[in-house]
């Protein structure tokens, strides 16, 4: 029996889709069972290759000229074409970054098919995309997971225990539990972590305190404050910057007005989407981790980059009202937090964490293996084959479980 992992926006190396990817494809080796990635059909061939994936996907997530009817229609046509044939019952289908309009496709999909064909679906929710844009966003997006939660309640109670809802943080998935009308748990982000020791730090002299700004620039994490902070830095600390500058959701503009940073002293530029070990090195090599975001965006969602940098064992300096920030303190990461996103404000916080650096990096040291242990894509793999194990004890006495065939 096998995983298929729907990974429908995977097409290079930004975000955590490649990152991910990777990790599955070698966990489920490392576990005996069969994995198929299935990405987009843009993804370029190298990346293909190298995650040894199918490149077969669209994504009419976000095509906003069609109805979510079309869209979720398409979404399931999609699924028919591409994934039926690969499939046979008690697999397990897999979608670790949706939305609404994800999750309505594959139920519906779940109910179309044979019983011959019958998944296990996981599905796993990162963002609540309905808060962040104002009353007439919100409530249209309402009315999608209302369609969502009319077609969950119709499924069949065969289909309905095959469906799997997580969510990444405890008040995304309270929120949800609470839209949906249907248990959704709390799950570890599915990242693989490094091993900081194969990521030896770079033979540098001795150096001034080096704080990275890692992933794609948007308006959300505060990209476009980062010349600003810079120079507000320099009237409170002395310290070096490596940030990444691969443009998301930033104008031209105000990616432009970033990438001046270059010209700037103790400005280290990344200008590439980095491969997995040069990312991982670059965050090895760092002594601070900033994260400038904004405090809707992620009060109920998580940040990759930031759970990466407490696996590596680094400080990090986060805006109070955030996730992020709740992991400082509630004792799972190390740090320091401002209280608002004036650049001042966030300048006085690196340096609060620089003149603490030596006891901030030993508690972050110490608690880098807990968060390893539990927050990691090993644990989300474990929690999902024991929510499958647990839900299998309804079939019927002569059906073996998926994970033991």
């Amino acid at each position: 029996m096998k995983v298929i992992c729907i990974h429908h926006r995977l097409a290079g190396f930004t975000s955590h889709h490649f990152n991910e990817a990777h990790g599955f494809g070698q966990e489920f080796a490392r576990r005996g069972k069969r994995f198929v990635l299935l990405v987009n059909a843009h993804a370029p061939a190298p990346i293909v290759a190298e995650l040894k994936a199918h490149a077969v996907l669209e994504d009419p997530t976000f095509r906003m000229e069609w109805s979510y009817e079309e869209r979720s229609s398409r979404f399931v046509t999609m699924l028919h074409k591409k994934v039926d044939g690969r499939l046979r019952a008690n697999d397990c289908v897999l979608l670790t970054i949706s939305t609404q309009l994800e999750a309505h496709a594959l139920t519906r999909w779940l109910q179309e098919l044979p019983l011959r064909k019958k998944p296990w679906i996981v599905i796993l929710f990162v963002s609540d995309r309905w808060n962040r844009s104002g009353p007439d966003e919100y409530d249209r997006q309402i009315g999608e997971f209302r369609t969502l939660k009319a077609t969950i309640s119709s499924l069949a109670p065969e289909d309905a225990r095959r469906v799997i809802l997580f969510a990444t943080t405890d008040l995304l998935a309270q929120e949800l539990t609470d839209l949906l009308g249907t248990n959704v748990d709390v799950a570890p982000m599915p990242l693989p972590y490094g091993d900081p020791q194969s990521y030896s730090s770079s033979n540098r002299e001795p150096h001034l305190p080096r704080v990275v700004i890692l992933g794609g620039t948007r308006p959300e994490k505060g990209s476009h404050l980062i010349p600003d902070i810079v120079e507000a830095c320099r009237s409170h600390v002395q310290t070096e910057f490596v940030v990444h500058l691969t443009n998301s959701t930033l104008t031209a503009e105000e990616f432009e007005k970033l990438a001046m940073i270059e010209n700037q002293p103790d400005v280290t530029v990344i200008r590439h989407p980095m491969t997995l070990p040069e990312y991982n090195a670059a965050l090895n090599d760092a002594d601070i981790a900033l994260f400038p975001y904004e405090v809707i965006p992620y009060r109920k969602r998580g940040s990759g980059v930031f759970a990466e940098a407490v696996a590596f064992s680094k400080p990090v300096v986060v805006t109070r009202g955030t996730w992020m920030a709740e992991q400082i303190e509630s004792g799972r990461a190390a740090g320091t937090i401002f209280d608002d996103l004036q650049p001042d404000s966030i300048a006085r916080a690196i340096a609060r964490c620089i003149t603490d650096l030596e006891s901030l990096q030993q508690s972050a040291q110490a608690l880098s293996s807990a968060w390893r242990r539990t927050a990691s894509l090993s644990a989300f793999v474990d929690l999902m084959e024991t929510q499958i194990a647990l839900r299998s004890q309804d079939d019927k006495p002569t059906r073996r479980s998926w994970w033991r065939r």
